[in-house]
């Protein structure tokens, strides 16, 4: 019997179950209702899931001091730069492989870079399939370790062989890498992999992978660092500057050693295509490039916010005129939907105080909605996600408090985010409790202040642009 399998990619820093009394994101929330186990309800033969705390997420502390140090740092860096999101894929293509059968439903969610997983994941899955054998043609063994070592091979010398849009010429080379990944491992149909994600569910997909503003305060800050111990040292050792200078040499060299052992790109036996044609650098990783929806997959649902003002935070396309989904009769639902909703990044995505989430149990409402109501491709009966009501219940409420990451800012408000508005279209799909928002009398709260809501960015909206006209301005329209 073909089952679910659900992977949930959280958003960064985020990283749930941790402690009893939490702030939850909807990524995690929505896997504790949907997992099995000994406390829900949940048929294992019916539905797996699989979570992936976010990047730079906290683990449980920790008493060692240098655990805890090692942990902060390489989470500090991992928000500032992106590093640890090859990881991320790595384990959730790891984990489909150790759960999928022949026939089953892959459902994908993710939040925040979360989503730019799982987004990269479906991308990856259209390449390269589900193994199903060895290399060597002897049955597949599911344990960690190995499938592990497959998805590594995946991730890295297929999907990520090419890491901008700009590589054009090494499309092709992925291609082909793709078809001898296939042929390999057993999940080649003869001219496409073998297996596609069903349904894909994001939480506003954020454009950067990093900060190129915390990437430099990181190297100015491990300049400081060098330079006090070189100073701390010359008491006892060698003079200060010379040694400053050679360790400063030393960090940039194994540094840019890092870069190249990580980003070096290239292929041995690849037919038409001798080693040093595949040989190549790839480009940083700071941005989301592929805005790609496969056709093959069934359903996609792209929850974004309106309110989210961080230039960093940019939304990221999904789809285009070249991407139409498969075939299907009228009275299902709509391939890809991408729905506009009130309140920042983590309004739409959660994280926040329960008290204060009302607004993202509207987009996870409108999310499970989606989910759990899909017809299965062949027929009207449906084969959505199996939910656990007893561990989600939403209290959703369009006139709920909205945040504001920007406020108050840090050292007293002297340094915030740099500003970037939403653009948002003039037609696009408005989720009905946005408009709740905007009739709502005496306003809404908005970080420290109640007001009306009145985005910037939905002022020629054609369902809004009617409440920014003055009372004064109406009445000259009339006359």
């Amino acid at each position: 019997m073909p089952k679910n399998i659900l992977i949930f990619s959280d958003g960064t820093g985020q990283a749930g179950g941790l402690r009893p009394d939490e702030n939850r994101s909807n990524i995690y929330k929505l896997y504790r209702a949907t997992r099995c186990g000994p406390d829900t309800g949940i048929n294992p033969r019916e539905q797996l899931a699989f979570y992936d705390a976010g990047l730079g997420s906290q683990p449980p502390d920790s008493t060692l001091f240098v655990t805890r140090a090692y942990r902060w740092l390489h989470n500090v860096v991992s928000q500032a730069t992106g590093l640890g999101i090859t990881t991320n894929i790595i384990d959730c293509y790891a984990a489909i492989i150790r759960m999928w059968e022949p026939g089953d439903r892959i459902f994908l969610f993710g939040f925040s870079r979360g989503a730019y997983t799982v987004r990269c994941l479906a991308a990856m899955l259209g390449q390269c399939g589900i193994p199903t054998t060895m290399a060597d043609g002897s049955p597949l063994r599911r344990d960690i370790g190995t499938t592990t070592r497959v998805a590594r091979e995946a991730v890295k010398n297929v999907y990520q062989h090419v890491s901008s849009p700009k590589d054009t010429v090494y499309l092709p080379q992925r291609e082909a890498l793709a078809t001898r990944f296939r042929q390999r491992y057993g999940s080649d149909t003869g001219s496409a992999a073998n297996a596609a994600p069903f349904f894909i569910g994001v939480f506003d997909t954020v454009a950067s992978l990093g900060s190129y503003t915390l990437s430099a305060a990181l190297v100015a800050g491990a300049a400081g660092f060098i330079a006090i111990l070189s100073y701390m040292q010359s008491f006892f050792f060698f003079p200060f500057l010379p040694t400053v200078l050679w360790a400063t040499v030393a960090a940039a060299i194994t540094a840019a050693g890092g870069y190249v052992a990580t980003h070096l790109k290239y292929a041995h036996d690849l037919p038409g295509y001798s080693f040093y044609e595949t040989l190549h650098i790839a480009s940083p990783k700071m941005k989301f490039y592929d805005l790609h929806l496969n056709n093959a997959v069934w359903y996609a649902r792209h929850a974004m916010s309106i309110d989210e003002n961080r230039a960093d935070f940019a939304r990221v396309p999904w789809g285009g005129s070249h991407s139409k989904g498969p075939e299907r009769p009228d009275e299902y639902p709509d391939w890809l939907q991408q729905v506009w909703f009130a309140g920042n990044h983590s309004d739409v995505g959660g994280s926040y105080p329960e008290n204060e989430a009302r607004l993202s149990d509207i987009s996870l409402g409108w999310m499970v909605h989606a989910a759990k109501n899909l017809p299965d491709g062949n027929t009207l009966d449906g084969f959505g996600i199996k939910i656990d009501d007893s561990y989600l219940r939403l209290n959703p409420d369009s006139l709920g408090p909205q945040h504001d990451e920007r406020e108050p800012g840090y050292v007293g408000g002297r340094f915030k985010w740099n500003e970037g508005l939403r653009e948002i279209q003039n037609e696009a799909i408005l989720h009905s409790t946005v408009l709740e928002r905007f009739a709502a009398n005496g306003g809404v709260q908005h970080y420290y202040k109640r007001m009306p809501y009145r985005p910037e960015n939905l002022r020629s909206h054609v369902k809004v642009k009617g409440y920014y006209v003055s009372p004064l301005e109406r009445a000259d329209e009339r006359s």
